[in-house]
This record gives structure tokens, C-alpha cells and sequence, in this order.
């Protein structure tokens, strides 16, 4: 079988004859010189002849194109390949407010979330949240569980730290159950006389987690000769802007929704230069007022620290067993600002 440039060969080679024919006949039609003129002119089959001997010509191969309009162009064009940043992702407490039940695992003296089995719980701040769905308008309702993970102790402890921890166990039930009932899950750091830096990173894998915020506590920060419960604690605005800084860049490098990171207060001292803290896009800084007592007071208290140039929104704490008029849901969202965070412990 004949290749397809041999093909191409035998064809050119056939037109050259019926050339030379057609040539022929013309000539011997309009009355020709000779009679050897239908004849092919002298030298005509040798030059036929000359052409099937030649060998085969290599003929370059077709070339595919691809149509531009269905080819990604940055296959086709490198320097078009420009690297995009995710688009941002909405905060939380833009069209939603929350509602947590505070405390410990492992007592009932630190708040309600100590009180009965996890599932008891969840289903209560299910039904609590849902008071306030009901109450607040197009706002959403979002329940949440606010665990102690770094408990404060009043006396040393193994690690130097007036600190004790949730232990692992502890922690997957509870990412395990926020996630499947679509709760977030506040992880607070009481700090005692560790660092913002150092009891973050405790909790850093944790907060990989969509549904996981964090929550810090100044009252419990204490220096190296002071204990927690007995000295009044505090940080500074550079400690809580740690803390934002790690947020935000866990945000960006996992994907992660914007974070929220609540500070507790209840005096102007447990936080140092607060004027002076930074704005972070992907962090929601939320100053919780923090402290029992009767609802005239928080109320004043609330207007207080609320309205701090550093909170860009407000919490408010509620204690179950000791403030003596607890506030119902009809006053919390009376409160002006409304409270985007609203605790119980």
C-alpha cells in the first residue's frame, strides 16, 4: 500500500500527462506544424518519468488547532495564570445573632453548660435561641455552646500555670455535636499566667473548625506572682491584637468564614489601652459585659463598655443564679446596641 506522500507523487505525475494531452490535442486541432504533433512534445515521457523515480517527500504533518473559545487560556498563556484570592466570605452577625450557654464539663459551678449531659444542653440553648428568633425580627438565631477550655485555677497547678484543660475526648465530642447540629462552639482561655500567644496555640487545631470561635477572659490574667481569682487580671490592646492577628491569618490560609473573638469586661482595667487596638477584616472583635448584678446596673454597664471604639459589636452576660432580676429576652434585645452575643451562664 502506497503511502500518502507516494499518493501525492503518482497524482502530480498524472497531471503533468493530461497536461501534456490536453496540450496536444489543442495543437493538433488548430491545424499543427507536423504530424507528429498529437504526439507528447519530444522529452515530455522522460520528464514524467523523472518525476515517479524521485523519492517520496516528507511532508510535514497537519498541525491540530484548538479552538480559543474552549481552551482555558491560562494552559495557553502562562502569564495570564495570575493568582486569585478567595472571595470573602460574610460574618456571622451580619444577618444572625447568638445565643450560648456557658460554662465548664466538668462542674456545675462555672454556668449551666456543667449542669446536665451535652445533649440535655444543646437541646436547651435549641429551644433558648429559639425564644429569641421569634422576638427579634428578620435577625436569625444562631445557638451556641461557650466551653472554659483553659480553667483558671486559685492554686498552683502541675504546669505552673494556674491552668487546667479540656481533655481531647472531651473536645471531638463537642466539635462532633456543634457540627452536626450546625452550633458554633466558643473555646475560652482564662490565660491565668500563660500568654495570649502560648494558650492559642493549644487551641489552634481546634479553630481549623468553621463552627469554632474563641473567647478570651482578662479578669483571669494575671502576672507571674499573682493568682488567678485573688489578683484582678488584664491584657493589653497588643495581646488582644495577637490574638486577632492569628485569627485572621488562620482565616486566610484555611478558607475559614470570618472568626469571632470575644473579649470579657466588666471594669476599665482589665483592658490596657484598648483605643489602641487594631481593626482586623476577617475578625469580629465582640466586648462582652461581663458580671452579675441587677438589671438596672448591667443596663448601665452594658451602655458602657458596648459602645468601646475598639468593639465592633456588643455581648452581654446573664447569670441564671446570681443576678437577682435576670433579664428576659424582651429586655436583652431592648438594649441599645441590641447585643449580637448573648450569654448565659
Amino acid at each position: 500500500m502506497m503511502s500518502a506522500d507516494q499518493r501525492f507523487m503518482v497524482l502530480l505525475a498524472c497531471s503533468l500527462v493530461v497536461i501534456v494531452a490536453v496540450g496536444a490535442v489543442t495543437a493538433r486541432d488548430a491545424g499543427g506544424e507536423s504530424a507528429g504533433a498529437s504526439a507528447a512534445p519530444p522529452g515530455a515521457e522522460r520528464e514524467v518519468r523523472a518525476v515517479l523515480s524521485r523519492p517520496a517527500v516528507q511532508l510535514r504533518p497537519h498541525l491540530v488547532l484548538r479552538p480559543l473559545l474552549t481552551t482555558n487560556l491560562a494552559d495557553r498563556f502562562s502569564w495570564l495564570a495570575l493568582e486569585r484570592e478567595p472571595a470573602p466570605q460574610p460574618p456571622i452577625l451580619t444577618d444572625s445573632q447568638v445565643v450560648s450557654y456557658y460554662g465548664s464539663l466538668y462542674t456545675a459551678e462555672m454556668g449551666i453548660l456543667g449542669t446536665a449531659d451535652l445533649e440535655t444542653i444543646v437541646s436547651r440553648v435549641e429551644e433558648h435561641a429559639a425564644r429569641y428568633d421569634a422576638l427579634n425580627g428578620p435577625t436569625g438565631v444562631v445557638p451556641a455552646l461557650h466551653v472554659v477550655y483553659a480553667v483558671a485555677q486559685p492554686h498552683p497547678t502541675s504546669n505552673g500555670l494556674y491552668l487546667q484543660y479540656v481533655d481531647d475526648a472531651d473536645m471531638h465530642r463537642l466539635l462532633h455535636l456543634t457540627e452536626e447540629r450546625k452550633m458554633l462552639l466558643f473555646l475560652d482561655l482564662q490565660i491565668g499566667r500563660s500568654s495570649v500567644e502560648a494558650e492559642l496555640e493549644k487551641v489552634r487545631a481546634y479553630l481549623r473548625y468553621p463552627q469554632v470561635h474563641l473567647a478570651i477572659d482578662p479578669e483571669f490574667a494575671v502576672g507571674s506572682e499573682q493568682v488567678p481569682g485573688v489578683n484582678l487580671g488584664s491584657l493589653r490592646a497588643a495581646d488582644i491584637d495577637k490574638a486577632q492577628a492569628a485569627l485572621q491569618e488562620m482565616v486566610r490560609e484555611e478558607g475559614l468564614p470570618p472568626k469571632l473573638l470575644i473579649v470579657h469586661q466588666f471594669t476599665d482595667s482589665m483592658v490596657e489601652g484598648g483605643e489602641a487596638i487594631q481593626r482586623y477584616p476577617d475578625v469580629e472583635l465582640i466586648v462582652d459585659m461581663d458580671g452579675f448584678g441587677l438589671a438596672a446596673i448591667k443596663r448601665a454597664t452594658y451602655q458602657r463598655y458596648a459602645t468601646r471604639s475598639y468593639a465592633s459589636r456588643a455581648a452581654i452576660k446573664l447569670f441564671f443564679d446570681h443576678d437577682p432580676d435576670l433579664m428576659s429576652e424582651e429586655d436583652v434585645l431592648d438594649l441599645v446596641p441590641r447585643p449580637a452575643v448573648v450569654i448565659y451562664q
